[in-house]
This record gives structure tokens, C-alpha cells and sequence, in this order.
């Protein structure tokens, strides 16, 4: 990955959030190149403690990258997303971003029956074209009002422009 150019990463939660996000990374549309999912951090609270102690000093480093934390909100949605908040230093803010099932991956993927990888290539599709119907699923829609800026800033460095 060019870190000079926009990128992206993506740091996941457990493995269920890594297989999403590779299934995003598989979609034929996405450049690969400027797309790098890390090891799963083990935990929400682990991701935030790496996004803390690595990732916010790679958005000042680098200014063209961008960081998504996939985590599993597990019901408690308004007070992870809080904690997240807390953690994001107001300059970096439009570049970061936390999404996640409401409870788990597990409850989409029951919901949906397809795999996480089928979800995650889904999920490309819907960024890819504007679109929101998947991300509208009641284990999905509570990052509405993140998604379209999160749209915004991933769709052009990771499907190349409009």
C-alpha cells in the first residue's frame, strides 16, 4: 500500500469483523491496493487501544488515510459509540469511522443467511453504487448516520472516481 496515496484501514474486532471486511476487500469493483485489513484486535476495547496507540499517529502522519473500526456493538450502541468519540482526537474525526452489527456479526449473518465474506461483498456493492438497503437491516442501521460520510470518503479512493 502507497501511503502517500488514500487508503484506508480497517480494524476489525474479532474474526467474524475481519471476514466481513475481507468479503468488502473481494467485491471486483474495490482496489485492493489502497485497502488493508489488520489482524483482529481481540475485543472493542482492543481496537480502540490500537486505533489510540497506532492509528492516530498514521493519520497525522499520513493525510490521505483513513481509518474504519468494525466492531460488534453488542446492544450498547450509544455507549461504544461514545467511548469511540471520546478516543478520536477533533482533527482526525472525517477521517475515522466505527460501524458494526448491533449486536454481533453472527445475528447478520443468521439474518441474512449468506456468509460474512457474501455480506461483506454486499456491503461493496451497496457503497460502490450509493446505495443503502443491506446497510438498512435492523442489525446494520444504526451507523445511518455515519454511512453516508462514510461513503463519501471511502468511494472514491477505494472504487476510483464517480
Amino acid at each position: 500500500m502507497n501511503w502517500y496515496a488514500p487508503h484506508v484501514y480497517v480494524i476489525p474486532e474479532d474474526d467474524a469483523d475481519r471476514q466481513l471486511a475481507d468479503g468488502f476487500v473481494l467485491h471486483h469493483a474495490v482496489n485492493e491496493t489502497r485497502i488493508q485489513v489488520v489482524p483482529p484486535a481481540g475485543g472493542w476495547p482492543h481496537v480502540l487501544k490500537t486505533f489510540r496507540d497506532e492509528y492516530v499517529r498514521k493519520l497525522r502522519d499520513y493525510p490521505l488515510a483513513h481509518v474504519v473500526m468494525l466492531i460488534d456493538f453488542d446492544g450498547q450502541y450509544e455507549s461504544r459509540r461514545a467511548a469511540f468519540e471520546v478516543e478520536t482526537p477533533h482533527d482526525l474525526g472525517a477521517r475515522v469511522f466505527v460501524v458494526g452489527a448491533r449486536q454481533a456479526p453472527e445475528a447478520l449473518r443468521n439474518a441474512l443467511r449468506k456468509s460474512f465474506e457474501e455480506i461483506g461483498t454486499s456491503l461493496a456493492g451497496e457503497c460502490r453504487a450509493g446505495e443503502a438497503a443491506l446497510w438498512g437491516h435492523e442489525q446494520l442501521e444504526q451507523n445511518a448516520p455515519d454511512l453516508q460520510r462514510l461513503i463519501e470518503a471511502v468511494k472514491p479512493i477505494l472504487f476510483g472516481p464517480a
